[in-house]
């Protein structure tokens, strides 16, 4: 998923202006008075407790963003300063896939692998973060067997399509029994809704994003609902959105 070629490509997106994604048609962040106290929150940097050069904290969002008042959950979050501050010029987000990978350790292994050049780490703050529903940002669990869990299954035949859809059916309707009301808002367009909440508890206007894989979907939405608060992106190993996801993946 990730190769020693994003290095260049990364000194390349950050040292010049937003790649075009960022024009997408988008309009400005709705609902920002309402969302305030998620923007204004104060975040307890702590250490990761697994002896990195990370420091964590978790950042409280909406459940449901058309709801801001009602039920939050916490993504965690890390960081890793930029090392000279004096050059500093804002914050790398960061998802390295999946959907549903976990990002919270990318900003240390992205330093050891040497993934990214010097120069990128002077300059920006390297923040990781699992996704709302994954790792240690209210994981959700639906309770499925290994066999349920496994994605190493054949894809779907003329011969055996009912059978198919029916574990397929059974599955989702197991899932979604377990995590009723919860659901329906693990989407790409509210973990998007999720980093604008982390920009804002970070104190910065704009962000700066590396995506791979799904990250780069996350990105392009990201870029087409916050237009004005995309910085640097860089996207690698695209996936083309219009077959997302059972298009590209059967």
């Amino acid at each position: 998923m990730w190769s020693k070629r994003i290095a260049s490509t990364v000194a390349l997106g950050v040292a010049a202006a937003a790649v075009p994604l960022a024009a997408l048609a988008g309009a400005a962040a709705p609902g920002d008075a309402a969302l305030s106290r998620y923007f204004d929150q104060r975040l307890d940097w702590q250490s990761c407790g697994d002896g990195g050069p990370a420091e964590c904290a978790d950042v409280e969002v909406p459940l449901d963003y058309s709801r801001p008042d009602g039920k939050t959950i916490r993504i965690a979050v890390s960081r890793i300063k930029a090392s000279e501050p004096s050059e500093r010029h804002g914050v790398l987000l960061m998802n390295p896939g999946g959907p549903g990978g976990e990002g919270l350790t990318l900003p240390a292994m992205i330093l050891k692998e040497k993934i990214i050049p010097d120069s990128v780490s002077r300059r920006f703050d390297l923040i990781g973060f699992d996704p709302r529903g994954v790792g240690r940002s209210a994981p959700v669990n639906c309770g499925l067997t290994d066999q349920e869990l496994s994605l190493s299954g054949p894809a779907y035949r003329p011969e055996t399509f009912e059978n198919d859809v029916s574990q397929a059916r059974a599955i989702a309707e197991k899932c979604q029994g377990k995590n009723s009301g919860v659901l329906e808002h693990i989407t790409t367009r509210n973990v998007a809704r999720d980093m604008d909440v982390i920009r804002g508890a970070l104190g910065e206007k704009k962000i700066s994003y590396l995506g791979i894989s799904y990250g780069t979907y996350l990105g392009a939405v990201f870029t087409q609902m916050f237009t004005e608060r995309a910085d640097r992106f860089v996207l690698d190993s695209a996936v083309d959105p219009g077959r997302v996801w059972r298009g590209y993946s059967t």
